[in-house]
This record gives C-alpha cells, structure tokens and sequence, in this order.
C-alpha cells in the first residue's frame, strides 16, 4: 500500500507541475502519515538541514558561480579562437571547434547549461557566419554540452558524491576517459555530416596565428589542469577546487580581461544565491524524502522484486540504463539523482555494481534526458540561444543521441574505461 502511494504521488504532483523539492516533502509527509513509525515529524527540519549542512555541497554555488564568470568574462571566446587553429583546417572545422572548446570548457564550468548559454552563444554564430546549417550548429552545440558534467569538474558528480557516500575525487578522474570517448563519437558524425554536406573548412593556420591564439588563451587554458592536478596530488579537495576555479576565473575576468564590471559581478551573485538556493531545497527535502523511504522499506521491497529476477550486474545495469533514460526525459538531473538514489543504492551493494563506474554511466543517462523532450533543459537553452524551434532542433539532434547511446553502450559493458584512472590513481581499490 505505501509502495503505491509513494509511486503515485509523486508522478502526479510532478503532472500537476508541482516543484520537485515540494513534490518530495509532500510525497514524504504522506509516507509518514501512513506510516507513523518511520520518522517522528519534530525531526523533519534537523533532516532537511542535515541534506544541505555538509562540506562537499559547498562546491555546488561555487562551481555554478565559476561558470557564470567565465561565460561574461571573456574566457569562452579566448578558448573558441584557441580550439579554431588547433582543429578547425579538418573537414567540417568548426564542428570539431565546437566538440574541443566544450571539452576545455568542461573541465572549467562543470555543468551542461553553462556550456549551452555561455560558449553556445559564441560557437552557434561563428558556425551560422562561415556557412553552416543553423540546426546543425544549434544540434552539435546542445550534444558537446553534455560531456560539461562528465569531464571534471562536475556539479552532478558532487551531488551523486554526496548521496552514495562515494568519493567525489575518484568520480572526477572516472570522468576523464568516458567524457574523452563522447567526444571522439561525436567528432566521427561531425566528419560524415560535413561530407555529405560539404561544410568549410578553416584554413591551416600559421606558426604565428598559433601562437598569438595560444598567447590569448593560455591563460583559461590552465584551468582545468589546476583544479585536476590540485586534487590528484591532495593540494585541495574536489570541494576546495570549486573556491579555486572561482578565483582564478574572478581574477582572469576582472583584473587580466577587463570584461567584467562590479555591478555584473552583483548580477552574477545574485543568479548564483537563486540558483543554488533552489538546488539546497531540492536536497533537504530529498534528504527528508530518503530517509523516509528507506524506514518505510520501499527500497528493500524493491530490491527483493529485483534481485530474485535479476542476478547479473551486466543485466541490472542495462534495466537501470532503461529506467534511468526514461525518467532523464522527464526530470532535470540533480532533481533525478536526489531522488533515486535512496533506491538505487541498495541494489548496487546486492549487485556487486561499482558505485564510481554506476555514477558516470548515471550522469550520461541523465544527460540523454537533457537532450530529449519534454523536459530537456538544455535543448530549451540552445533553441532560445540558436533561435530554432523545439520540433526542428529535436529531428537534427537524433544523431547526436544515437552517438550518445552508443557511449553509453561502450561504457556499460567495458568498466575498466571508467575505473582505470581511479585505480592507477590508487582512489578505489
């Protein structure tokens, strides 16, 4: 009975577009009350607060706000001209442009939405202004984006972290490969669609215009490899890495670039305190939500049903791939990994499924959902920006998905392209 109502309230608050963090205190009170020996209701605030009041969430507005700086700063354009002379004489140049500058950016902003707003501006013009097809720069643009969450830093990758009591440093390294492989997928469907339809190519740059792009942009281009090579040698923490990148993104924006006014700086706060004021909601009344759940016993119920049908972890990861996809077209990302979690966690320990290779292919269903409608952040972000209907932006993105899926496949079945860098490292045994 409580299984039912759990499952039926919280899909019908969400069909009546009731917000997340309120769908789920309201989903848990009603738990409560049906059960009134799960938790005693004077403790549902010390529980909220408990959700927001820990170390590693402390990376959350400080990565958000990262990117915001580096996207009004001048760092996206300085790192778009960089990527132009290192890969833009291929064929189909300012495609494979755009799948470099967002795995640079990826390793600054952490996030898929800074990427889409910020660099996609930048990318989806100077495609439109050398002779590409508007919902092919708009299609490209919205799929590089995903990889922003899967190279680190990565803001879902601190939230996952934090709900699977797993290492937010090895989830980082675990990213490198998987997000490298997604790249090159889409850079082999860059080159086919750039033969079949005849797209430019820049012309090969000389030493000079090299270097004087690299001189521009050397600056940003350290980025990712002070935040990655900090937290590999313990100088700072993957959380401490976020006061890090804000720093130095302030500093290069403000003091190096210019770009950067006080009163956008208050602006960018103020979007950030928003920002991060709505995702501290969602994990407090998630945290709320989870305990709940789990004193309920809707999780083991759940387990029994699955682990007396399913005993391979290959298969298990294949029906969470399944339900994971589904549930990222209707959920936005933090949200659907709050959420599952409390119910997922179980089944990895009874499974044998390592948590660190289980978040990134988590990460990368969800970024799948972040492309499909009818909830895909990012496609909304990229139609607004690339000023493309929704309907003719979804038809030119499905080769992109299929290379998405394809990732995820190879990522599935193949562990250790997740877990070698972890485990040389020495972050997981």
């Amino acid at each position: 009975m409580i299984s039912i109502v759990f499952i039926v309230a919280l899909i019908l608050l969400f069909i009546l577009g009731v917000p997340v963090a309120f769908s789920l205190g309201i989903t848990a009170l009603l738990i409560m009350f049906l059960n009134t020996g799960t938790i005693n209701f004077a403790s549902i605030p010390q529980l909220m607060a408990s959700g927001v009041n820990t170390f590693t969430i402390i990376a959350v507005p400080l990565f958000l706000l990262a990117g915001k700086i580096m996207n009004i700063g001048g760092i996206t354009i300085r790192l778009f001209d960089f990527c132009r002379k290192c890969v833009g004489f291929l064929p189909g140049g300012l495609g494979h442009v755009n799948v470099l500058a967002s795995i640079i950016f990826a390793g600054m902003s952490g996030t898929a939405v800074s990427d889409a707003g910020g660099l996609g501006l930048v990318e989806i013009k100077a495609m439109r202004e050398n002779g590409y097809d508007n919902e092919f720069a708009c299609a490209l643009t919205a799929a590089s984006s995903t990889i922003g969450p899967i190279i680190p830093p990565s803001l879902p990758m601190v939230i996952y972290g934090m709900m699977a009591s797993v290492s937010v440093g090895a989830l980082f390294m675990a990213g490198i490969i998987p997000g490298l492989v997604m790249a090159f997928i889409m850079m082999i469907i860059v080159a086919i669609k750039a033969k079949r339809n005849n797209y430019p190519r820049e012309p090969f740059p000389t030493f000079k215009e090299f270097l004087t792009a690299l001189k521009r942009g050397i600056l940003p281009l350290l980025t990712p490899g002070i935040i990655i090579g900090g937290i590999y040698t313990g100088f700072f923490t993957p959380t401490e890495a976020a006061v890090v990148a804000v720093i130095y993104s302030l500093f290069l924006a403000k003091f190096v670039y210019k770009e950067m006014s006080w009163l956008k700086l208050k602006q960018i706060l103020c979007e950030t305190v928003r920002d991060s004021a709505s995702i501290g909601l969602i994990l407090g009344a998630a945290t709320l939500y989870g305990n709940v759940i789990i004193r309920a016993q809707i999780p083991q119920s759940i387990l029994g049903v699955l682990t007396d049908t399913i005993q391979s972890p290959l298969v298990m990861l294949f029906v969470l791939n399944f339900f994971l996809l589904i549930v990222g077209c209707f959920m936005e990302t933090v949200s659907a990994i709050t959420i599952m979690m409390p119910l997922i966690v179980p089944l990895l320990d009874v499974t044998g499924i390592d948590p660190v290779h289980f978040g990134v292919i988590m990460i990368l269903n969800l970024m799948i959902g972040v492309l499909t409608p009818p909830f895909g952040l990012v496609l909304f972000v990229i139609s607004r920006v690339g000023e493309v209907s929704i309907p003719k932006l979804t038809r030119e993105i499905l080769p992109w998905l299929g290379g998405l899926l394809v990732a995820l496949l190879i990522l599935t079945i193949f562990p250790d392209i997740t877990l070698f860098l972890p485990r040389v490292l020495g972050l997981i045994n």
